[in-house]
């Protein structure tokens, strides 16, 4: 995991088109979280991604990152992402807004994401479609001014690896279908692919979102297989002992 990377992706969301992409998420997150319950969010991110943990209903939010910060409205925990520093299935939701995108090993974070997660809890994951106009960003942003990621994950590899750690999908969308210009005049008058783009359901979107919950495994009952028979070996049918008439012969 590159420090210098994950700066750089912190001061690009405090630019237009990062606030833009943080404002939509969060929209988006309003519809996803209409019906989670729980006590305790952790956003493993930057920073500047605290604002997607307004819409949530849960208590306590915690925001898990490699960046000191002193100005965050919300619990702080400075780490590696490598490994996440809390318990196993201690948390009720884990968003991860494109933080696989900046890590070295994107699988094994996921990883760490699903092993805190309560079961019946869920986990968000956000990243960049690369079959977008966002994802051709070289050809409208400048070098300098395009958003750092370090991989390109589709969606379709997300939910594979989702899979093999037994969470199953539950909600799934693109947005964003607008390109990213910087001139906000411009970018405003092409809102009607915003609405064309939802009503086509195609997935052309610039974020992908895909929520999912974890499985709860039921218990298989182990059945005993005895392995000597008893066979041959005779079995009292009443227990041995005085009989009630004997009983009460010694009690006169």
């Amino acid at each position: 995991m590159s420090h210098r990377l994950i700066m750089h992706w912190n001061q690009w969301l405090n630019q237009s088109l990062g606030q833009l992409i943080v404002q939509t998420e969060q929209e988006v997150l309003k519809t996803f979280l209409s019906e989670v319950y729980g006590k305790h969010a952790v956003l493993v991110g930057v920073p500047h991604q605290c604002e997607l943990l307004n819409p949530l209903l849960l208590a306590c939010h915690l925001l898990v990152t490699p960046l000191h910060h002193h100005s965050c409205p919300v619990k702080v925990i400075e780490s590696s992402l490598h490994e996440l520093p809390l318990a196993s299935g201690s948390v009720d939701l884990v968003l991860l807004p494109h933080t696989l995108e900046l890590v070295d090993n994107p699988r094994q974070l996921l990883a760490e994401a699903c092993r805190i997660v309560k079961p019946e809890g869920h986990l968000i994951v956000c990243g960049f479609n690369i079959y977008s106009m966002w994802g051709l960003k070289k050809l409208f942003l400048p070098i300098h001014s395009s958003f750092p990621v370090l991989h390109s994950l589709t969606s379709g590899m997300v939910k594979k690896w989702l899979n093999l750690s037994d969470f199953q999908l539950v909600q799934e969308t693109t947005t964003l279908y607008r390109p990213p210009i910087q001139n906000s005049q411009v970018f405003k008058k092409l809102h009607f692919l915003e609405w064309m783009g939802h009503k086509s359901r195609f997935p052309w979107g610039a974020v992908y979102v895909l929520m999912a919950k974890a499985k709860v495994i039921p218990l298989t009952p182990i059945r005993w297989r005895w392995k000597q028979r008893l066979a041959g070996m005779p079995i009292p049918t009443h227990i041995p002992g005085p009989s009630i008439r004997n009983i009460r012969n010694i009690m006169k």
